[in-house]
């Protein structure tokens, strides 16, 4: 009898717990359930005992016997504790589907962002509430980016609105880091008692609209006891475990309080993706932080063996207009809101690379890397909102990326370009899309007229009829490197009179027009589509006396044609990229050449109208063996 009489009781205290048997867990006798004198009944009832509450922080902890204890909404108050009236706040807002950043900055903290519209964000009486807080996370970035969450729908599984911690919860969720996401209020807790495991099951399947769920809640059960999924079931009930791993399965990310227990490692149900692998990356463990002191707060339970998954936030003193709270459960929809804010800004990112990216962005604290007490570090939302690694551009026509090189073309090219001024995306190492001026990584590659000149006999190949010159060569007019490669030998054919007149034999006048044709070819790898057929024209004009000889010129300008660019310019919310072409008009402003010879040698100056002047020393020999 007495095998099976303990067999009974560790099935009590294991089982017997799911049910909704309630018990203060500040509280040892009946009699302090009623009386708002008693210290420890008015610490557990700030809704029912307000007046307790003056400014002083207290502790609230309350629940259901669950996992060999209690569950309990965790956090702390020192204000009013007016419930909020309304369960779902939103107004969306239409927002840029591609963030902007651009690309020569893309690796400085706030690089687009600048001081007047930085302040502009960070002046608000919602954010100025909770300043050094937001500041912690670095708020003001991702807001003066423009995002505010929309898109997502936050569920907050709690104590309902008509409660102080749930209305608490809600109302930092739907807070000044992401206003614009739907944030939800599913009751499973009735005057702080909760509900089975099984009816919470049921309450995260009927949250199907929900992509972010808040669950401010923990047991005293240690993360690292928690050692199988069978267990898991066998404490909660196996409806729940099976609807979390349905929404994971939807792309759902869950963010759970670490508890505040002052503990170095979280409640058990922080530690549910170690036994249950379908959650990783569907999972965020929450420890909080002291602004105040710097460090992790007092009551605050460390990440422990949950770090590969935890992230900081703060969690002290967060004033939401009625109330200020303190606690895990409030640090908690500090990150749930981040996580709408990165869903809006990056729609087609999947949970896993949300969570992958929102723990590579965070800023390190304690020891360096990851570690048990602040997991990956403190949630940064600056980091998160803009690009990670180096840049990257699709290879034409394909999804894969290779490193986004700076473009080098001719100046006249460039100029056409910038006027235009078309919009690109480059993609970090996330595949995310950041869009920006083309016009931000061209630079003026001048073409070298005296190179030209130097190697002139060797790129032509002609016939002269008369005054008539007929052939090809060469031409470089159109010279780019990088994203706008052309290939190097794009060959132009032309025609070309000249003719001299002498003046008392001591004078000659010469002159010499050329028109040409061709259809250069881009790279293979070039952002340029392609080209039309390219016309271009010039001229030069000179005298000669005796062995002296100065002119004018005008190179080789472009009189007609156009250059197509195929450029792509974001993401859609399926993840595919999306391009646009872009026609730019090629014709140019003619340079001026300048030039005078004297026997073998040459000088010249160029003065290009949209790159560096140019100016040239040749000389010209032969040596006979």
């Amino acid at each position: 009898m007495k095998k099976v009489h303990v067999f009974l009781f560790l099935l009590l205290a294991t089982v017997a717990p799911i049910r909704a048997n309630a018990f203060w867990s500040l509280s040892s006798t009946s009699d302090q359930y009623e009386n708002c004198t008693n210290s420890d009944y008015s610490k557990a009832h700030p809704d029912k005992c307000p007046g307790f509450l003056g400014t002083t922080s207290i502790s609230i902890l309350s629940g259901a016997a669950i996992l060999g204890g209690t569950i309990a909404l965790i956090g702390m108050s020192n204000t009013d504790t007016t419930p909020y009236a309304s369960q779902t706040a939103t107004s969306p807002i239409n927002q840029t589907t591609h963030p902007t950043l651009p690309t020569n900055n893309y690796d400085m903290v706030g690089g687009d962002i600048d001081s007047i519209n930085l302040a502009s964000v960070t002046s608000t009486p919602e954010y100025s509430r909770n300043f050094n807080q937001y500041n912690e996370i670095r708020l003001g970035y991702s807001l003066a980016r423009g995002y505010t969450g929309h898109g997502s729908t936050i569920a907050i599984l709690d104590a309902g609105m008509d409660s102080w911690h749930g209305a608490t919860v809600a109302s930092i969720a739907s807070g000044p880091i992401a206003p614009n996401a739907i944030v939800k209020s599913y009751k499973i807790a009735n005057n702080m008692n909760f509900v089975s495991y099984h009816e919470i099951g049921n309450t995260i399947a009927s949250a199907h609209d929900a992509n972010i769920f808040n669950a401010s809640w923990s047991v005293p059960m240690r993360a690292n006891d928690l050692r199988s999924r069978q267990q898991l079931i066998n404490l909660t009930d196996k409806n729940f475990t099976d609807q979390l791993s349905n929404a994971a399965a939807r792309d759902a990310i869950f963010v759970w309080a670490a508890g505040n227990d002052s503990d170095i490692q979280s409640s058990a149900l922080s530690a549910i993706p170690v036994v249950m692998p379908e959650m990783r990356g569907h999972f965020v463990n929450v420890v909080a932080w002291d602004t105040q002191t710097g460090k992790l707060a007092d009551y605050s339970n460390a990440c422990g063996i949950t770090s590969n998954w935890c992230i900081t936030a703060p969690g002290t003193k967060l004033d939401t207009g009625t109330a200020i709270a303190t606690g895990t459960s409030f640090a908690t929809p500090i990150v749930s809101a981040a996580i709408a804010v990165i869903r809006e800004a990056f729609p087609y990112m999947t949970a896993p690379e949300i969570t992958r990216l929102l723990f590579e962005t965070a800023r390190d604290l304690g020891e360096p890397g990851i570690d048990a007490i602040y997991g990956h570090g403190m949630l940064d939302l600056e980091r998160a909102t803009r690009p990670v690694g180096a840049p990257l551009i699709p290879l034409a026509g394909t999804n894969i990326m290779q490193p986004l090189q700076s473009a080098r073309i001719s100046g006249a090219i460039a100029h056409n370009i910038k006027n235009t001024n078309p919009q690109f995306a480059y993609f970090d190492k996330y595949g995310r899309a950041f869009n920006t001026d083309l016009s931000n990584i061209i630079s003026v590659k001048n073409r070298g007229i005296g190179l030209q000149r130097l190697r002139q006999d060797h790129n032509t190949q002609s016939v002269n009829l008369g005054n008539l010159e007929l052939g090809m060569m060469a031409g470089d007019i159109i010279v780019g490197d990088g994203l706008l490669q052309t290939n190097a030998n794009n060959l132009f054919t032309f025609i070309g009179a000249h003719g001299e007149l002498e003046i008392n034999n001591k004078i000659k006048l010469f002159h010499h027009t050329r028109i040409s044709f061709g259809k250069p070819t881009p790279a293979q790898n070039s952002m340029i589509n392609n080209f039309s057929n390219i016309y271009t024209s010039s001229l030069n004009i000179g005298a000669q006396i005796g062995d002296i000889t100065f002119g004018l010129g005008i190179p080789d300008t472009i009189v007609y044609g156009d250059m197509n660019l195929h450029l792509p310019i974001g993401r859609a919310t399926t993840g595919a990229i999306t391009y646009k072409d872009y026609n730019i008009d090629m014709r140019m402003r003619p340079s001026l050449e300048y030039f005078v010879s004297y026997k073998s040698f040459s000088a010249g100056f160029v003065d290009n109208p949209y790159g560096r002047d140019e100016v040239y020393i040749l000389t010209h020999g032969r040596i006979v063996f």
